[in-house]
């Protein structure tokens, strides 16, 4: 037995030694075990990149329409931004940026700092004839914030395009609140839009008869319209229905704006022979009122063939939430149909109109869409001469009652008549024009630059040209007491560190086991 004891001692220690072996292959195995799961993760999260938005607003979601365009490239893309990170908003503007790239792997990114990187500025100033400035700082910094390119095309955003900051209306309360209006994502799709498409989109504004003129100098002006557009790669052009047999060849769209005497039947034949034939047409008739009464358009019978009824009454507005002035005839739309163009429009948004007319479906076609409406409180006068200035409109005998409806929208269908079958355009009849002023469409509160835009895209079909809504962040001052202070610093010095320590005796206890 004493022989025996002197060997076990050396067994003993050959199997702990042989424990400690394995426990540190053990060891080591679980180390490279993680260390392989955390390369593998990476990799999927590299070849799958995916960013969620968990904010309110969706203000890191790229809109519906951008992330069709991204989609659809067949081309790539390549976005120079010659911005400094000293820029206000090039936070933004970089945030924005990675979710273009995240979208698409077409998109790529290149900064330039016209500052730190002046010779590689210097070359891809002489490529897109852009230049540089030094400004009080004393830092270079380049006449626009990003040129986007693709093939021999390129488009130039400036920094004006990117961000444009809302304080509210004057007088206005906004709880101390500011809205950063992100105008950015409209800018950057546009761009592409324009240095992808394959060619201009056309829109043929009508003349002859008073309506709104392409000229910036004529008292109705659609400049404000084509400088907000001039992304979107559209040409405008004008063209007088007198005499014609025909709508000129290439126009995508016939705007018809706020004419101040009536077509004459032979022209009203032409446009609609155009729309039966796959044309697309924006009819804006305001109620022209001469000697007491709402003049005749020339278009009433044949939008009656086509299932619309253009009403010979002025829309007066009684609810108090919807008037921005005594003056019952103007009024803001809060009620939105839901039609592609106005669905993103139904929650909160606002478009201004004055001296309005009813459109609205006979009931007897299928397929007409109600655009807007007004609130149940207001009415369509058809008695003109009981207006009155300084009173209280009331509803009388033979009045549309409220809600009442301003604009719709259909698709024709294939013409009876037609030997080649071919289906009939679109076509758009607002009972205003006057939402087109400069003022309405640059006011921030307001949608009708929105609503304007998102027509055009509908008519013109490009849907990639409906204007995308610029998201509005907004940022306050917090507000933090004494109490909410105390709070903070014990959270801060209490409970993090003691739950840090308690988890530290947990294994500890737990190794000792």
């Amino acid at each position: 037995m004493q022989d025996q004891q002197p060997a076990a001692a050396p067994v003993a220690s050959a199997r702990a030694g042989e424990r400690r072996v394995m426990q540190t292959l053990a060891g080591s195995a679980s180390a490279i075990f993680v260390l392989a799961i955390i390369v593998m993760v990476n990799y999927l999260a590299f070849r799958h990149y995916k960013r969620f938005d968990w904010t309110t607003q969706g203000i890191f979601t790229l809109s519906p329409k951008s992330s069709s365009v991204l989609h659809a490239l067949t081309k790539d893309i390549d976005i120079y931004v010659f911005m400094s990170r000293g820029e206000g908003s090039y936070a933004s503007t970089d945030e924005l940026l990675k979710r273009y790239t995240a979208a698409s792997n077409r998109v790529h990114v290149r900064h330039v700092d016209p500052d730190r990187d002046a010779a590689q500025f210097k070359l891809l100033a002489q490529r897109f004839g852009i230049a540089a400035g030094v400004i009080e700082t004393g830092e270079a910094r380049a006449d626009v914030a990003a040129v986007v390119t693709a093939g021999d095309k390129n488009w130039h955003i400036s920094r004006e395009d990117l961000v444009a900051a809302d304080m509210g209306a004057p007088g206005g309360d906004r709880d101390g609140q500011q809205e950063v209006q992100i105008k950015a994502e409209q800018a950057l799709t546009g761009a592409i839009a324009q240095v992808t498409a394959g060619r201009a989109t056309k829109v043929c504004v009508t003349k002859g008869h008073g309506e709104w003129s392409v000229e910036e100098s004529a008292e109705r002006s659609l400049a404000s319209l084509k400088s907000g557009l001039h992304h979107d790669n559209i040409v405008w052009d004008a063209f007088d229905t007198l005499g014609q047999t025909a709508v000129p060849s290439g126009c995508d769209a016939v705007f018809v704006l706020g004419p101040l005497r009536a077509w004459s039947a032979a022209e009203v034949k032409l446009l609609f022979d155009y729309l039966g034939h796959g044309g697309n047409v924006l009819l804006a008739l305001d109620p022209v009122i001469q000697l007491d009464q709402i003049s005749v358009t020339g278009f009433e019978d044949a939008l009656r063939d086509v299932g619309i009824r253009l009403d010979r009454a002025l829309v007066l507005e009684l609810a108090q939430d919807h008037l921005l002035s005594p003056n019952p005839a103007e009024f803001v739309v809060t009620e939105f149909g839901d039609h592609v163009t106005t669905r993103a429009m139904q929650h909160a948004a606002r478009v201004f109109m004055t001296l309005a007319r009813s459109v609205s479906p006979t009931g007897t076609k299928q397929g007409v869409e109600l655009l807007l409406r007004t609130s149940n409180q207001a009415f369509g006068k058809t008695a003109i001469a009981e207006v009155k200035q300084g009173d209280t409109p009331k509803p009388g005998p033979g009045d549309i009652p409220g809600p009442v409806s301003l604009a719709v929208a259909t698709q024709l269908g294939k013409s009876d008549t037609d030997s080649d079958h071919k289906v009939g355009g679109r076509l758009l009849v607002v009972g205003d024009s006057d939402f087109l002023q400069g003022p309405l469409l640059e006011s921030p509160d307001l949608a009708n630059f929105h609503l304007a835009s998102a027509w055009t895209g509908w008519l013109t079909e490009r849907p990639a040209l409906i204007d995308i809504p610029p998201k509005k962040i907004k940022t306050g001052n917090v507000v933090l007491t004494q109490d909410d202070l105390w709070a903070l610093l014990f959270r801060v010095a209490v409970l993090v560190p003691g739950a840090a320590f308690v988890l530290g005796l947990a294994v500890w206890f737990n190794r000792r086991a």
